[in-house]
């Protein structure tokens, strides 16, 4: 276990509260009603983006509210105040690159509001004051070690002698498929009763096809993309819906709220990888890795790169290479002497 200890990936900061409701009815009018605005107009960002744009301007305002009282407003903000506003972040532990996401939200709102109100007087002489704040320097990046098959069935076992049917079900639809986790909370019960997909002499393969999903991409529609599933995840789901029973909730993750089956968020399959499957083999594990082992296994069995690239739905196979390669050997040059 020495060597996994020394790759487990660092331990997190503690997240920045969300900002209730009541909390953000605190805010100065002006500045609350500039980033409501702009969360509106800004219909080019997916339904993830926005959630995530939305909590980081109303952490950053709140702090402003906090900071400097109610008073002080967006245009009267300059290059000090944003870097009071980062170091403190830095203080708190937090990555390089959760800094840098609410610096490209800051960041993106200060060039709405410049395009848009230039010629208001308040505005004339407002300058983007997250620029000339210099980038945190980035964490150091731990090595990422892949599931091994042996650690892969240690999981299914323990979950299994636990019945957390639900959570096998998730680990065989993200292995078997290398989908993302924002996909896999997609899926929906109907793709147990899909038939193979055909070759294309028109006989059965091994394996089958999602209906479509939104993928990672701009916008409300994103990238639309199926995934591809074995009888291994098929069975598995089989097992967790006739264990689940009848309701009206059509998606195969879900979680019972208030007597109501409701389908899971991406938070649920991060715990699920975080708090469980962790603690069974002793060393972090998140849905990224688990898409990565899939990329490495594939990878070691000798199928070629680009089909790798199609199965994790990756327009350029360099982006497979750099982020979902794991091998320790990709770099040798034995083919070469």
């Amino acid at each position: 276990m020495k060597v996994l200890n020394e790759n487990m990936y660092r331990e997190r900061a503690d997240r920045l509260a969300k900002i209730t409701e009541d909390q953000w009815k605190q805010i100065n009018k002006f500045n609350k009603e500039k980033v409501e605005e702009y969360l509106l107009e800004s219909t080019h960002l997916s339904k993830q983006s926005q959630t995530q744009y939305k909590s980081a301007l109303r952490q950053f305002y709140y702090w402003v509210h906090e900071t400097y009282g109610e008073k002080k407003r967006i245009h009267e903000l300059k290059k000090k105040d944003f870097m009071r506003f980062q170091n403190m972040l830095l203080r708190r532990g937090m990555s390089s690159n959760a800094i840098k996401l609410k610096r490209s939200c800051v960041s993106a709102l200060n060039k709405y509001l410049i395009n848009f109100y230039e010629d208001e007087d308040e505005f004339s002489t407002f300058r983007n004051f997250v620029d000339g704040v210099p980038n945190p320097t980035p964490n150091k990046v731990y090595k990422k070690i892949p599931l091994s098959h042996e650690e892969f069935e240690l999981i299914l076992q323990v979950l299994e002698e636990d019945e957390q049917w639900q959570i096998i079900a998730a680990l065989h639809l993200l292995y078997a498929s290398a989908c993302r986790r924002s996909e896999l909370i997609q899926l929906h019960k109907e793709i147990v009763g899909y038939p193979y997909v055909k070759d294309k002499d028109g006989k059965d393969t091994s394996y089958y096809k999602t209906h479509e999903v939104r993928a990672k991409g701009r916008g409300i529609d994103g990238k639309p993309r199926s995934l591809l599933f074995d009888d291994k995840a098929r069975n598995a789901v089989l097992k967790w819906l006739e264990f689940r029973g009848d309701d009206n909730c059509p998606y195969i993750f879900v979680s019972k709220q208030n007597g109501e089956v409701k389908q899971i968020n991406v938070t649920t399959v991060n715990y699920w990888c975080k708090e469980v499957m962790s603690d069974i083999i002793g060393r972090r594990v998140n849905p990224h890795l688990i898409r990565g082992t899939r990329s490495t296994h594939i990878l070691e069995e000798g199928i070629n790169i680009k089909q790798a690239q199609k199965l994790l739905g990756h327009e350029d196979p360099s982006t497979t290479d750099k982020f979902y390669d794991l091998r320790e050997n990709k770099d040798e040059f034995n083919d070469i002497f």
